[in-house]
């Protein structure tokens, strides 16, 4: 393996000068040789271009901030890109796209890329920070869409379009595999929760998942008679409290928390008198043991968390639009970004830690890195 020397430059650097870390980074990982192992029927080999070539020079470029196939064409010629990823030959646009449209007829890539960034994460001894409730550390799982999330520094850990149910167990497992608990997992799981409840409470995972109320009447009634009132402005209350709910986990009764705010409203902000009360109502589980209003904070920033990780996605990494016409191939192209998001995530631990992907981007070029052969 090349080890690397760090130095400080007044001179200029080349944009793309900061792949050599990107590439020193890829090294410690098997995702090239695996690739190139992968049995698969779809690819077609093509002796001048390997897997593993195919793949980093993708990585490379995803790490760039650019996601299209056609922008691999200003570093075929470019020999410090070549050498960065100990390239044999940079693939054109045409054997890229062609190369991932054969690779995406089956599911063997993307779980090698998702296995090997957690390897990632794992080999390089990455930070995962936990959060503080009630002077209790828990690591943080957040759940947005297809995407799993863990720790302060936002890792992602899982990419998968199978059933909720089926995400859920992966993500488990995944979030084992890098820190050892105790977990907070916060999602939204819309009308029917429990079967995802008994997989966390079989997991000993404590949770945070909002759920869309099935009896909204019911609910309405509820927390009237039970909830705590707090006046926001005339015409304007806001009910909090919890209910025990009984859950069976392996034959065996548990109980969590079901906890509602209700918003009710009869006078609207401009002084109009509505005929009848409108109400909003939203509902969670968890099994925290703290104030209802502090779970909804806890809730809410979660939705700061995703929606932080949305912009970077499709701002940062530029995945506002796909770049292939073929669904199975964007499918790949996500596991690439979620693979390259996570290097970007590690390299961006260090004493100035840098919160948003593009930052990372814009600071790749500052760390210019010259290679030094062993003797």
């Amino acid at each position: 393996m090349n080890k690397f020397r760090i130095e400080y430059t007044t001179g200029s650097v080349p944009f793309c000068s900061g792949l050599a870390v990107v590439g020193f980074l890829l090294q410690q990982t098997n995702l090239a040789s695996r690739l190139d192992n992968a049995i698969s029927e779809n690819i077609k080999r093509n002796l001048g271009y390997s897997n593993g070539d195919v793949a980093k020079s993708y990585i490379g470029l995803l790490c760039l901030g650019k996601k299209d196939f056609g922008a691999i064409e200003a570093f075929r010629n470019d020999t410090f890109f070549r050498s960065s990823f100990n390239l044999e030959r940079v693939p054109s646009s045409a054997v890229l796209e062609h190369r991932l449209d054969e690779a995406a007829l089956s599911d063997e890539w993307n779980g090698i890329l998702m296995e090997e960034s957690l390897e990632l994460i794992h080999q390089t001894n990455a930070p995962v920070s936990p959060v503080f409730i009630k002077d209790q550390a828990y690591v943080s799982v957040e759940i947005e869409g297809p995407f799993a999330f863990i720790g302060q520094e936002g890792y992602c850990i899982q990419f998968e379009t199978a059933t909720e149910l089926q995400f859920i167990q992966k993500t488990v497992q995944s979030a084992q595999k890098l820190a050892a608990g105790p977990f907070l997992w916060r999602l939204d799981t819309g009308e029917d929760s429990t079967e995802i409840v008994s997989v966390l409470l079989e997991h000993e995972m404590d949770f945070i998942l909002r759920q869309t109320p099935q009896n909204t009447d019911a609910w309405i009634e509820n927390a009237l008679k039970h909830g705590m009132c707090c006046i926001e402005r005339e015409g304007e209350n806001v009910y909090f409290g919890f209910v025990p709910e009984n859950v069976t986990v392996n034959g065996q009764g548990r109980t969590v928390r079901k906890v509602f705010k209700m918003i009710e409203r009869t006078i609207d902000q401009n002084g109009q008198i509505f005929l009848m009360p409108q109400y909003e109502m939203e509902l969670y589980w968890t099994t925290l043991g703290i104030p209802a209003a502090a779970v909804l904070q806890l809730y809410n920033e979660h939705q700061k968390v995703c929606n932080q990780i949305n912009r970077e996605f499709k701002s940062d990494l530029h995945f506002k639009q796909l770049p292939s016409k073929h669904d199975k191939t964007n499918e790949l192209v996500l596991h690439f970004g979620m693979f390259a998001y996570n290097l970007l995530r590690v390299i961006g631990q260090g004493n100035k830690r840098m919160k948003r992907i593009r930052d990372v981007i814009r600071e790749l070029p500052k760390r210019s890195i010259l290679e030094e052969n062993e003797n």
